[in-house]
């Protein structure tokens, strides 16, 4: 049973009004390309929307593509958005009115655009983002941006441009399944990620067999290596069991020494034991003597403090012995001091005469008062005089300092000049005059060999007050000038002409003119009524000569200044004579030809000025100048008299200090007399002091009866000492015979001491011989334990156990005396394992060992990386092996997902294109002779599909592909408008639009395609469309579905589109129309 055609698509639901969700039932436009104000009720079906070219059809068209979301580029006009705003208006916007899943759901979007780019969008009155706007859209399935439902004026030729795959593009996302565009795309992305995989797993093939075919040319040789490796492993092994067998002998000598060891350790043992015997009563008897030696050390103390006693009592005998006889001594020299006393109470009295006759004689002295008198005042009129040249030279000193201080602020004046000057150099420099500081300072060091005043650099010279005056003057000077110097002697202008040609500097000699006197400025009322208030000679300063030259070069007596009451005055300034003036923005010059006497006027605009902007006043120069040599001068002076003034100081203060000496002479005589005067009555005092003082010395006799008394006891404390030194006596006989007793003790104990120790030494020697030799086998045993650790550690690191293999072997440990033991058993026990074959003695072993070597050298070979070149090769040929088996797996994986996919898509993509070609077929037969639709398919190269559209206009012709090579553009056009009228029952969008799609077309087409567009817009799953043309052509065919939109523009239109607003006189036309509104 043939299967039943699927439906086109799923019945529209029209409400009462006619319209479909998503329908445009209304647009306002305000300010919006030719548009002030315009609204448009559009029908529900086909829309013509007619006038003249440039009236504002394409203007409705970019208002809905803009109004709904569309980007300014997809119109193919402006792409900003804001060149969309109405010339002359600063913002728009744009209204429009969508239907909604029910009439009483309206939804108005409003987009609120300006100049500046600046988007607003309004939504039901709500301000929105951008976002919220395409959800909305999204939800109609509304896309301006395709050409298959929304074709511009600008974008028609691009839809003829169209590809195949493009168009089938575009028609996946007007009509179908909206699943169509994505799956194709999805096939299109997996297709080509599947070729880039083939490619990979061919690839991987080829380099996977290249691999096998290089390692089954090395097998052989690899076998051969693998032989001498094999060889060279059995050595490796011999080597390794080589340490552990030396190993095993130093382990057997330890083990011997170690046994030595232990007998040495029990004979040192029993030695000591023997040795500990003896040493008991030796120390029984030693700890006699030292209780002996304790009580004779106690007597020798008794006898020590008895001698000390009787020690101090002999020395106190003797002292009171020898005090006994000073007081003697005393006695006798009292006696003799009496005598001595009378003579020097003779020499005293006699001394005293001597000085009172020496002060009685002395004469008196009387001081010169009157010369006294007169050296002070002659001082003090000195010191006054003094006084005031010490004011006159501060005061000076004073003018002298306030003049230095001008004459440093003259200096630092002409400095900042001089800066002013670099300035201006400077700027010279940099407008082209490389050399200009060069030059300039050339001329400064030369100066003394000019004739005449030398000027130069002229903007040096040049001063102007008034900014605007120097941008004139700078602009009516020619540049060269500012950088010339001027002389007043041709000898000069030789000299510099000569010096300064390398500088690339002029030189201008001016020739003073006795006769020549210029007329001074004279302001009338006409130039004032017209602004005009100077001269341009009048507005600076500069030296005669410089200034001269300016005038005579460039005429500055002809040009005038104005102000801008002369820019608005200008055509009158030639009527009074002047051909040239300046003003604060341009600059007005009119010239006279020489030939036809007419005029021409020339107007330039004011440049600011560059050079003259530091501003230099060469009068203040010179000003400072001769201030500064005149503060010179005054400093001089005022310097001579602060000189003379301290000349006349210093006299003054000299004879002062002669008449001060001489006072201070005078002084030191007076002082001189009275001192000695003084130093007299002082020794005459002395003089009796000492007489009187020898005289009150005591008397002798009584001093003799007190040392008598005191002789007398002294001689007493002295027999006191005598009784108690022979009572001590005594006493150390008795400690001295005690003391003998206790020694004869010690003596008897320390011979018994001895007759012991005799017998221990004995035993001590015998036990050091035991406990040399236990040393002996200690260091012997301890030395080979260390040779044996050192072939242990020797042999780990040629041979090294794991701890695997160790556990193993463990049950073998388990009768070992130590750690070591076991280690050493265990690392034996696998040896014997795995070279069982292997010789046992080391001089075999070394044997076995060179032979194997020789017999692995014996195989030769070229190449020595061959086996890692193999083995490398191997492990690449394993991974590629299991990558390709991954890789083919993937590789079946995702054809079956293309397959899977493509079994969805391309069945609907064929029924699809097949309804298409059906409606086309149809439709183009009407119009002209055949057409058809096709899949142009391409096995899995998904991005190659496209749709064909073949037409032929001709009988003759065949059917050819519709491409601008081989149809007209009517043709085009025809075949454009066939294929999108052949979509309309398949298209899932509410409304399309197409913007003067007849263009083009003969009257018999263009009547043809308006019939079929009226045919489809009768359908009841028919969307709403927009056709725009600039005409219609007489006698069409209308129906209901039709709406007709008229847009008349100009400055007549105001009161008729007023009538025709309201769309309710649309029914009095003699054409039935319906009740269409615009």
């Amino acid at each position: 049973m043939a299967e039943e055609p699927k439906p086109k698509r799923p019945k529209i639901s029209r409400g009462d009004d006619d319209y479909v969700p998503g329908n445009i039932t209304k647009i306002e436009l305000c300010n919006f390309m030719t548009f002030n104000k315009l609204t448009c009720k559009p029908g529900s079906r086909l829309n013509l929307v007619i006038g003249p070219n440039g009236s504002g059809k394409s203007s409705l068209v970019c208002a809905i593509a803009l109004g709904l979301g569309g980007e300014p580029q997809l119109l193919g006009r402006a792409t900003s958005i804001g060149a969309y705003v109405k010339r002359g208006e600063e913002s728009g916007y744009i209204k429009i009115s969508l239907r909604g899943e029910s009439k009483e759901e309206p939804i108005t979007i409003t987009r609120k655009i300006d100049t500046r780019n600046k988007s607003e969008w309004v939504f039901n009155g709500k301000a929105v983002g951008k976002k919220d706007i395409i959800e909305v859209i999204q939800r109609f399935n509304i896309q301006v941006n395709n050409l298959t439902q929304f074709l511009p004026q600008d974008r028609v030729c691009e839809f003829a441009k169209l590809t195949p795959v493009q168009l089938l593009e575009e028609t996946e996302k007007a009509v179908g399944d909206p699943q169509l565009p994505i799956q194709h795309q999805a096939l299109i992305t997996k297709s080509q990620e599947l070729k880039k995989f083939q490619r990979a797993v061919e690839s991987n093939e080829g380099s996977l067999d290249q691999l096998k075919a290089l390692n089954a040319e090395l097998e052989r040789d690899v076998e051969r290596v693998r032989q001498r490796e094999d060889l060279l492993a059995k050595a490796e092994s011999m080597r390794k069991k080589l340490p552990w067998l030396k190993y095993d002998v130093k382990k057997a000598e330890y083990i011997e020494l170690k046994n030595q060891e232990k007998d040495a350790k029990m004979k040192l043992d029993e030695a000591a034991k023997g040795l500990n015997e003896l040493r008991e009563p030796i120390e029984r008897q030693k700890g006699e003597r030292a209780k002996q030696e304790a009580a004779l050390k106690k007597m020798n103390g008794l006898l020590d403090n008895n001698m000390k006693k009787r020690m101090q009592l002999s020395d106190n005998y003797n002292r009171l012995g020898v005090l006994i006889q000073g007081k003697y001594n005393e006695v006798e020299d009292l006696r003799r001091q009496e005598e001595s006393r009378q003579q020097r109470i003779s020499k005293a009295k006699e001394d005293l005469a001597t000085a009172e006759a020496e002060l009685a004689n002395l004469p008196p002295y009387e001081p010169p008062k009157h010369k006294m008198e007169q050296l002070s005042a002659r001082i003090m009129e000195l010191e006054e005089a003094a006084k005031e040249i010490r004011f006159q030279k501060k005061e000076k000193e004073k003018h002298l300092s306030h003049h230095k201080g001008i004459l440093r602020q003259c200096a630092d004046r002409l400095r900042e000049m001089e800066n002013a000057n670099n300035k201006r150099l400077q700027a010279l420099k940099n407008s082209g005059a490389e050399k200009i500081f060069e030059a300039y300072h050339w001329v400064q060091e030369h100066r003394d060999k000019f004739n005449k005043e030398v000027y130069g650099p002229v903007l040096l010279e040049v001063n102007v007050a008034n900014r605007f005056h120097a941008d004139y003057l700078e602009g009516h000077v020619a540049n060269y000038i500012w950088k010339a110097f001027i002389t007043q002697d041709s000898e000069d202008r030789d000299l510099l002409v000569k010096n300064l040609r390398s500088f690339d500097v002029p030189v201008i000699n001016h020739v003073r003119n006795e006769g020549g006197r210029r007329e001074p400025f004279q302001e009338t009322d006409e130039m004032r009524k017209l602004g005009i208030s100077s001269r341009l000679d009048q507005v600076f300063e500069a030296p005669h000569a410089v200034k001269e030259v300016l005038i005579g070069q460039f005429g500055l007596d002809h040009s005038y200044i104005g102000s801008r009451e002369t820019d608005e005055k200008a055509d009158l300034v030639f009527r009074l004579g002047i051909m040239d003036v300046w003003t604060p923005e341009n600059h007005y010059r009119w010239l006279r030809s020489r030939y036809g006497n007419h005029v021409s006027g020339n107007v330039e605009s004011v440049d600011r000025s560059r050079l003259l902007l530091c501003n230099l006043d060469v009068k203040e120069i010179e000003s400072v100048k001769l201030r500064q040599t005149e503060l010179e001068e005054t400093v001089c002076t005022i310097d001579g008299n602060l000189r003379a003034l301290q000349t006349a100081l210093r006299q003054k203060e000299d004879e002062a200090a002669e008449l001060q000496r001489e006072r201070e002479e005078i002084v030191n005589i007076i002082q001189s007399e009275k001192k000695r005067r003084r130093e007299m009555e002082h020794l005459v005092n002395q003089k009796r002091m000492k007489l009187k003082s020898i005289e009150r010395e005591d008397d002798p006799d009584a001093a003799i009866a007190k040392l008598t008394d005191q002789v007398k006891e002294l001689k007493i404390q002295r027999f006191q000492c005598a009784i108690e030194i022979k009572n001590l006596l005594t006493e150390a006989v008795a400690y001295r015979r005690s003391f003998a007793e206790a020694n004869m003790c010690c003596i008897e104990h320390e011979a018994k001491i001895k007759e012991m120790e005799s017998n221990a030494k004995q035993q001590e020697k015998f036990a050091l011989q035991a406990s040399v030799y236990f040393d002996e086998c200690k260091n012997a045993t301890e030395y080979c334990r260390q040779q044996l650790s050192v072939a242990k550690k020797h042999a780990e690191s040629i041979a090294p156990i794991t701890p695997e293999l160790q556990q193993a072997f463990l049950g073998l440990a388990l009768h070992a005396s130590s750690v070591m033991e076991s280690y050493f058993w265990n690392l034996l026990v696998l040896i014997r394992k795995y070279n069982l074959q292997m010789p046992t003695t080391v001089e075999d072993l070394e044997a076995a060992i060179q032979d194997t070597i020789s017999e692995a050298n014996s195989i030769l070979f070229l190449n020595h990386n061959i086996l890692e070149e193999y083995e490398s090769r191997q492990r690449k040929i394993e991974e590629l092996t299991n990558k390709q088996e991954m890789d083919e797996k993937e590789l079946n994986i995702r054809l079956d997902e293309i397959n899977a996919l493509k079994g969805s898509w391309l069945p609907t993509l064929r029924s699809l294109v097949t309804r298409i070609n059906e409606t086309f077929s149809r439709n183009f037969q009407e119009m002209a002779v055949a057409g058809e639709v096709s899949l142009d398919e391409h096995d899995t190269d998904f991005d190659q599909y496209g749709i064909l559209i073949k037409v032929k206009f001709r009988q003759t012709s065949q059917l050819q592909v519709l491409s601008a090579h081989h149809q007209s553009g009517g043709e085009r056009s025809v075949s454009t408008i066939l294929y999108l009228v052949s979509l309309q029952d398949l298209t899932n969008c509410p409304f399309r639009v197409v913007d003067e799609i007849n263009q083009g077309m003969d009257p018999i087409n263009e009547r043809k395609m308006f019939q079929q567009l009226v045919r489809a817009a009768s359908q009841p799953n028919t969307p709403q469309c927009f056709l725009l043309t600039p005409k219609l052509l007489p006698n069409l065919e209308y129906s209901d579905a039709c709406s007709i939109l008229t847009v008349m523009n100009g400055p007549w239109i105001e009161q008729p589109s007023k009538v025709w607003s309201g769309g309710e006189n649309w029914g009095s036309i003699s054409i039935p129309m319906g009740e269409n509104r615009c």
